[in-house]
């Protein structure tokens, strides 16, 4: 069924070229000239999305929005601004009226399509989680946190979200859907938000309406987890062990795929450095593992930490690694300096919001694919759009690691099918092999790093 997406713009020429584009997306495109016209329109058949100007006459974007989310019957219909507008007090008026995507004028057109690919998928996800089940408590494992804080944002919530796991207790407060604080108590006193959203056991609760004691920090989740990132990045040396230096494993000891893999990040790092003003701090390597919920990632990143650590220190950042616990964050000190971070990814195109600030400044992606592509597609294409116009020289290499997809003897060519429906693919970039098999990791890892080598 074609989504219904209501356009309001005074402009006659961005109102036509949006309409015109839209429509040819088989999407039902209704237009209004100011608020209260689009007011009138909602009244008469809701729709399933809003593309909105800000200044508008007699009622402009930001009272349109405003009343919509005052409104129960249509405050979860997403709303994206389209505007002129530039400066960083309309975005930040536009978040905390409740707009889900701020996009200045002139906007190319796939950009506005993927921000409301983003929206209307963010909404299909959210109505399969019932809100009932959030009102309460339960267990962390029956639920994905991820989901759950997007079910929140979108269902403009206010409140908080408790979360118990082993010695720590994290807390999200709410106010309005927006993220206003965010904290963490266990015995290592400061921990960053993702080690939160790594927890995969334990136990959670909404308490409607809590509001955090002290001033609100209102950011994006999106935000908040990248402000963690680059304090670990850029504070890498102090999380060494205080207990002394680890010996370094002899390279001639290694299996030499294992050397040939740490070699690549070294010519790296002495690449990057060289780009970098001297006097510069320790140097993070980040390469993300991109996949949907359950698709492997941790347990990739669990995998290559093995692969690579020997008896150089290393860090999972949610665990200590049992194969009970998933991971969602793993560091490698691959020298004096220099350590290499492998961060799990959502691929879903609603975590377009992550993808803007991961993939900027990214070594590569793996990007894992545990079920038919089929499945999947759509968001792999989304994730492959959205490289090409934030970091269009990063590399990704695809992993095919469900058993049925990973076998190599009847994969009937499923990495040249796969890469012929994917912009800017080769088969060479797809590789078919299981997780749990170390010669596939490295070889996966190894050709991404190559690729970085050549590009670079």
């Amino acid at each position: 069924m074609p989504a219904k997406i209501l356009i309001a713009d005074d402009e006659a020429k961005w109102l036509r070229i949006v309409s015109l584009y839209l429509s040819g997306r088989n999407c039902h495109v209704t237009t209004a000239l100011n608020g209260h016209e689009a007011l009138q329109k909602i009244a008469e058949d809701r729709p399933d999305l809003i593309i909105a100007d800000i200044g508008m006459p007699g009622m402009d974007g930001y009272e349109l929005c405003s009343r919509l989310r005052r409104d129960a019957a249509t405050r979860t219909i997403p709303f994206i601004f389209l505007t002129a507008r530039d400066q960083d007090t309309d975005r930040v008026k536009a978040r905390r009226v409740g707009g889900d995507d701020y996009l200045t004028k002139p906007c190319s057109l796939e950009r506005l399509a993927q921000s409301v690919e983003t929206a209307m998928d963010r909404i299909e996800q959210a109505r399969k989680i019932p809100l009932d089940r959030i009102g309460l408590s339960g267990r962390i494992e029956d639920v994905d946190l991820l989901d759950m804080i997007q079910t929140l944002e979108l269902e403009q919530k206010t409140g908080a979200l408790v979360l118990s796991h082993g010695e720590r207790t994290g807390t999200l407060y709410f106010r309005d859907g927006v993220i206003v604080e965010a904290e963490i108590r266990s015995p290592a006193k400061e921990e960053p938000l993702f080690r939160l959203l790594g927890w995969k056991t334990g136990r959670f609760m909404f308490i409607p309406d809590a509001v955090p004691e002290r001033m609100p920090i209102t950011a994006s989740m999106a935000n908040l987890l990248f402000q963690d990132l680059q304090a670990l990045e850029e504070h890498e040396q102090e999380a060494e062990p205080q207990r002394g230096e680890q010996a370094t494993v002899a390279r001639e000891q290694e299996i030499p795929a294992v050397r040939q893999v740490l070699e690549r990040l070294g010519q790296i790092a002495q690449r990057v450095r060289a780009q970098r003003p001297p006097g510069i701090g320790p140097l993070a390597l980040r390469v993300l593992v991109v996949g949907a919920a359950k698709s492997g990632k941790s347990e990739l990143i669990q995998g290559l930490v093995h692969d690579l650590s020997g008896s150089r220190w290393a860090a999972l950042g949610t665990e200590e690694g049992t194969p009970l616990h998933r991971i969602d964050v793993g560091r490698i000190r691959i020298a004096p300096g220099v350590a290499l971070h492998l961060l799990a990814v959502r691929i879903e195109r609603r975590f377009w919001s992550v993808w803007e600030q991961c993939l900027p400044g990214s070594v590569g992606a793996i990007v894992l694919i545990g079920r038919p592509p089929e499945e999947i597609l759509g968001h792999l294409q989304a994730f492959l759009k959205a490289r090409e116009a934030l970091a269009p020289a990063l590399p990704v290499q695809i992993l095919l690691s469900g058993p049925q997809l990973a076998d190599r003897e009847g994969k009937t060519g499923a990495d040249e099918l796969l890469a012929a429906k994917l912009s800017g693919i080769e088969p060479s970039d797809v590789t078919p092999g299981l997780l749990q098999d170390q010669s596939v990791r490295l070889a996966v890892l190894d050709h991404l790093l190559d690729r970085w080598l050549a590009m670079n």
